[in-house]
C-alpha cells in the first residue's frame, strides 16, 4: 500500500500550523519538520511525527539532503513547504526531490514568476492589471536620475528572496519606505554597497485585500478574499487580524487572469491594495505558498491545506469544502500584541508613511479597539481548544524571550485602561 504521509517544512509558523492541522483533521499523517525543536507546529496533536532540518539559510545544500534522508527514512509520499525559504530550496533542487516523493508546488517556470516581483508586475502590465509605478535597476546613477519622475513616498522592496537564483540578494528586510528624494538617494547608496538595488515603488493607497487561492492548471478551484484589518505594525506590515469579504467578481476576474496565463498549479496567495473611491485593485505581490492567514480559511469552512493536497496527489475533489462564511475574523494574538505596545511607545518597527489617507488611531482607540476584539465569534491563529498546546508553546516561548519587556507592556495596557474608565465615566455618551 502506498504511503500517504506528508512531510511540512516550516513547522515553526503560523501557515504551516494551519497546514498541519488541515492535513491531521483530514486524516492524513503529518511529519512536522523545522530547523529548530521548540515550535508550535510540534506542539500540535495532528503532527504524527516530527524531525529537524538544517536551516535553508545557512545550507541550502545540507537542508536538501536532510530532507532527502527524511522523506526515505519516514516513507513520505508528498511534500508541503509551508514557507518560502524552503520552498524556493527545494524548487531549485527538484529533479532530485521528486525521486523520492511528489513536491506539492507549481513548476519551476512558473514558480520564478512568483518569487520574482519584477516578473510578476511585468506580466500584470501586459494583462491590464493595476500595478504600482516600479524603478528595477542595479545601476545607482540610473536609480537616481529616474526617482525625478516619482511621487512621493516611496517603497523599497527586495525583487525577490534571497535563496532564490534570480533574485539573490543580501538586503535582509521586506520593505522600507522613503519620504523624500534625499532619503532614498541616501538609503539606495547604502544599499547598493551590498551589490543588489531593491525596487522602488510608488506607495499605493488603499487597504490591504487578499484572495487566498488553489487552482488546477489555470483553473480556479478557490478563490477566499479577506480583508487585512490590523496589521503588525499598525503603519501596514503582517496580517494579525483579519476577515473573510463576500465574493467580488473584480477581484476574481484579476486573480483568475493572473494565475490563467501562467497555468498555476497548487495554492496561492495574491495580494491587493483597495482603492475604495476608485474601486481599483492594485496587484502587490503573488505568493507561490500558503498565506500566514491560512488558518482563516480553516475557520471559515475551507480546509485548504487538504485541498492542495487532493490536488496534488490526483484525488478527487470534495465539492462540499468549497464554500466558504463571509464575515469570518481570525487573530494572531501575539502580533496584535505587540503592534499594540509599539503603537503606544510611539514606535512603528516600520518607518510611518506620510500623505496616507488611513490615519494612524490614537493611544486610547488602539486600546480599545484591542480589548473590544476579545468577543465571541473571534478565532485565534494559535488557539485552539480541539489542539490547545501549540498556543500553550507560543505564549510560553513568548514570555520567555521577553519577560521583561511583556510585563512592562502590560503595566502600560493596564494603565491605558484605566484612563479610558475614567474617560467613558466622565463622557457616558462619547
Amino acid at each position: 500500500m502506498t504511503s500517504n504521509k506528508v512531510l511540512v517544512t516550516g513547522a515553526d509558523q503560523h501557515q504551516a500550523l494551519a497546514v498541519i492541522r488541515g492535513l491531521g483533521m483530514a486524516g492524513i499523517p503529518v511529519l512536522a519538520a523545522s530547523p529548530q525543536s521548540k515550535n508550535i507546529g510540534f506542539a500540535s496533536r495532528y503532527a504524527a511525527e516530527t524531525a529537524l532540518y538544517t536551516n535553508p539559510h545557512t545550507s541550502t545544500e545540507r537542508f536538501v539532503c536532510d530532507i532527502v534522508d527524511l522523506v526515505k527514512r519516514h516513507a513520505i509520499s508528498m511534500i508541503i513547504p509551508a514557507v518560502e525559504s524552503t520552498l524556493v530550496a527545494l524548487d531549485s533542487h527538484r529533479d532530485l526531490i521528486e525521486e523520492h516523493a511528489l513536491l506539492a508546488a507549481p513548476d519551476s517556470t512558473t514558480l520564478e514568476w512568483a518569487v520574482d516581483k519584477l516578473k510578476t508586475i511585468q506580466l500584470a502590465e501586459q494583462l491590464g492589471v493595476p500595478v504600482p509605478k516600479t524603478l528595477a535597476t542595479n545601476d545607482l546613477q540610473e536609480a537616481l536620475s529616474k526617482i525625478e519622475d516619482f511621487q512621493f513616498p516611496v517603497a523599497l522592496k527586495p525583487r525577490g528572496n534571497s535563496l532564490h537564483q534570480t533574485t539573490a540578494n543580501q538586503l535582509q528586510f521586506k520593505v522600507k519606505y522613503a519620504r523624500t528624494r534625499q532619503e532614498l538617494e541616501r538609503m539606495l547608496g547604502i544599499m547598493h554597497q551590498t551589490g543588489t538595488l531593491p525596487l522602488v515603488q510608488e506607495y499605493v493607497h488603499g487597504i490591504g485585500v487578499c484572495a487566498a487561492t488553489l487552482f488546477d492548471r489555470g483553473q480556479p478551484i478557490v478563490i477566499l478574499p479577506y480583508q487585512r484589518l490590523r496589521e503588525l505594525p499598525l503603519t501596514g506590515g503582517v496580517s494579525v487580524l483579519r476577515k473573510t469579504l463576500p465574493p467580488d467578481e473584480q477581484l476574481e476576474t484579476i486573480v483568475t487572469r493572473l494565475l490563467q496565463a501562467k497555468q498555476w498549479h497548487g495554492a496561492a496567495m495574491v495580494e491587493f491594495k483597495y482603492d475604495h473611491d476608485q474601486n481599483r485593485y492594485t496587484l502587490m505581490e503573488v505568493n507561490g505558498r500558503f498565506p500566514a492567514s491560512t488558518a482563516l480559511s480553516l475557520d471559515a469552512g475551507i480546509n485548504l491545506p487538504y485541498l492542495t493536497y487532493c490536488l496534488h496527489a490526483g484525488l478527487p475533489m470534495p465539492t462540499e469544502q468549497l464554500a466558504y462564511r463571509v464575515g469570518v475574523q481570525e487573530r494572531w494574538l501575539q502580533g496584535d500584541f505587540r503592534a499594540l505596545m509599539a503603537h503606544l511607545r510611539g514606535k512603528t518597527w516600520r518607518e510611518a508613511v506620510p500623505q496616507a489617507r488611513a490615519r494612524l488611531p490614537s493611544n486610547s482607540r488602539a486600546v480599545r479597539d484591542f480589548l473590544l476584539d476579545f468577543r465571541p465569534g473571534m478565532h485565534y491563529d494559535e488557539f485552539k481548544w480541539h489542539d490547545p498546546w501549540p498556543g500553550v508553546r507560543e505564549t510560553q516561548s513568548w514570555l520567555r524571550s521577553s519577560s521583561r519587556t511583556t510585563a512592562g507592556a502590560l503595566r502600560r495596557l493596564g494603565r491605558w485602561s484605566q484612563n479610558l474608565s475614567r474617560s467613558s465615566a466622565r463622557n457616558p455618551h462619547s
